[in-house]
């Protein structure tokens, strides 16, 4: 069985300077972000965007990190 670190997170809430996301199997966790991120406007404002359409992302569970790339590339 093929065992991945990316999970499918949902983001649930967006306040500066954190991110909270939910997973699909129901646990919130903060999204770890980098100092490029966090000083960045147009990242907060699609982060937001993003939240209100309840859009699925990929994501590191080793590093709560968002993926530049989708999981269908990997």
């Amino acid at each position: 069985m093929l065992t991945t670190s990316i999970i499918s997170v949902q983001i649930r809430k967006v306040f500066y300077p954190f991110i909270i996301a939910k997973a699909k199997d129901g646990h919130y966790l903060y999204l770890s972000l980098t100092s490029k991120e966090r000083k960045d406007s147009v990242f907060w404002e699609v982060m937001l965007r993003i939240s209100e359409a309840n859009l699925w992302l990929p994501l590191d569970k080793n590093t709560y990190q968002l993926l530049e790339s989708d999981w269908l590339s990997v």
